[in-house]
């Protein structure tokens, strides 16, 4: 019997640690950040094609640019993507697009 219980508090013991380990493991991977990067949006039209077309967008160093206000179709789009060209490889429908929007602007008559 005590041998029984001397196996038993050894398997505890390694179970814990184990357990603790996948802890902090999982911590450090929930915490990490990816950087943003901010894509300024050049077409006319909130159309999914026209969101798929590189020349449409621009990368921005900061998210600012000028002629964002409030509108109806995306200005500024934040990403994870650091490149245009994956960016806009990124886009398979519209809600990639709208709901990452940093700000929005009327389309140009």
């Amino acid at each position: 019997m005590k041998n029984i219980k001397k196996h038993l508090l050894s398997l505890v013991a390694a179970l814990i640690a184990v357990a603790g380990v996948w802890a902090m493991h999982a911590t450090k991977h929930s915490s990490q950040k990816f950087d943003t990067y901010y894509y300024h949006y050049l077409g006319n039209d909130d159309q999914l094609s026209s969101y798929q077309t590189q020349s449409n967008w621009e990368l921005l160093s900061e998210p600012d640019a000028p002629g964002c206000s409030i509108g109806s179709i995306p200005c500024v789009v934040e990403s994870d993507q650091n490149t245009v060209q994956n960016f806009v490889s990124s886009i398979v429908s519209k809600t990639d697009v709208e709901g990452h929007e940093y700000s929005k602007r009327n389309p140009t008559p």
